[in-house]
């Protein structure tokens, strides 16, 4: 049987294996998107308590960069395998697809926050919910916010991260060509894009804000690439490089992520302890900072470095809830979208002690995680009506 390519002719040459390589469904990537998606419902809560202990509060980066880095990672099985097999024209067909439909999705998210917002603006009397959201000039001038909206030069607060993986799936099919001439290629090509965005301040207006897109896709579509070489290392059978340098060195930029993030300053009497301003790091979280990169790649490597796919804990009970929940990322994340929203307005006119918290944070969780269970089970049901055929992640495509 023919061995797959070796990583250095892989990376340089674009070297591919003389027979598909066959790729069993890795749980590891469903689990943590799971996980990503609980913890961005957390952190949309505004004034929640418990985005004290996730990612965001533990170091450079958080479950954006995580969400980014798998979605590049899966989308080269849904997307770059069927470009392998059927040629780039079909696989750019289903891209365009699941364009329609992020964006399709993106305008109901928009629909319900400009009726959510305005309901309790009138309802409670609070005009501070329009600058919340940073949605007031579509009530000043409907006619041309929607038009705006239409066109992703709008975007209120909340509903930022869809457009930027229709941005960044539109990227897709010209990273996988280059990809398959030469991964190198492609890393280059999107690195110079990333430097370009730095060093020439290229973004996208967002003008509910009148400054830019919170996450520039010419700078975000770095982190991107990176998962979709990464599958397409997978697809083509090339492992992870395994050196306890490249060990050592992840640990440690996650080890200063944690210092610099200091978590226990929060505790009383431990509020000075934290590294000096000499040792603050720009963490521009809009043109995503090296250091923001640095450490959601190294966690990233020891995940995948540590955490074996036949971990006994993925076979649980919330191993299994998260699993299920990452295998429907888009309508997971819109919910987690409304019940964020939801929960805020929760916290400003009932209160934010610690039972509300708890409500709030079990509540919106169960939901996320029950109505994961509920599309599974409808996922079955029609499939054995109507069986269809699909790639080892297509059910896991990302939001």
């Amino acid at each position: 049987m023919a061995s797959a390519p070796t990583l250095n002719a892989w990376f340089w040459l674009g070297a591919a294996p003389p027979a598909p390589v066959a790729v069993p469904r890795d749980p590891r990537v469903d689990i943590f998107r799971g996980l990503s998606l609980l913890v961005i419902f957390i952190d949309h809560v505004a004034g929640n308590w418990l985005s004290r202990i996730t990612p965001s509060a533990m170091g450079f980066s958080d479950a954006a960069e995580y969400f980014v880095l798998l979605a590049g990672y899966s989308a080269a099985f849904a997307y770059g395998s069927v470009m392998d097999r059927r040629g780039l024209l079909p696989g750019s067909a289903q891209v365009i697809a699941r364009i329609w439909k992020l964006y399709s999705a993106h305008l109901a998210l928009f629909v319900f926050m400009a009726v959510a917002v305005a309901f309790m603006a009138v309802k409670f009397g609070n005009p501070l919910y329009y600058e919340h959201v940073s949605i007031l000039p579509f009530f000043q001038d409907p006619a041309t916010t929607i038009l705006q909206t239409a066109a992703l030069l709008f975007l209120p607060n909340y509903l930022d991260i869809l457009p930027l993986y229709v941005v960044l799936l539109a990227m897709l099919p010209a990273l996988w060509v280059l990809a398959r001439i030469a991964p190198v290629v492609a890393l280059l090509a999107s690195a110079g894009l990333y430097v370009a965005a730095w060093m020439l301040e290229w973004s996208l207006p967002n003008l509910s804000t009148g400054g830019s897109w919170f996450f520039n896709p010419f700078a975000w579509q770095l982190i991107f690439a990176i998962g979709l070489v990464c599958g397409h290392a997978t697809l083509r059978g090339v492992s992870l490089p395994r050196h306890w340098m490249l060990a050592v060195a992840a640990i440690a930029v996650v080890a200063y992520g944690f210092a610099s993030a200091a978590p226990w300053s929060i505790i009383p009497g431990l509020g000075n302890v934290v590294l000096p301003d000499d040792f603050r790091l720009d963490l521009d979280k809009t043109n995503l900072s090296l250091w923001r990169l640095a450490h959601a790649l190294s966690l990233a490597y020891i995940v995948a470095r540590f955490v074996p796919t036949d971990a006994g804990w993925m076979r649980s009970l919330p191993g299994r809830l998260l699993e299920e929940a990452g295998r429907h990322s888009l309508a997971l994340f819109c919910l987690g979208v409304i019940l964020s929203l939801l929960g805020t307005f929760a916290f400003f006119e009932i209160g934010r002690d610690g039972l509300m918290q708890v409500v709030v944070n079990v509540a919106g969780i169960t939901i996320l995680l029950l109505t994961a269970q509920v599309l599974q089970w409808y996922r079955r049901v029609t499939q054995k009506v109507q069986p269809q055929k699909s790639s080892p992640l297509d059910e896991a495509r990302p939001a």
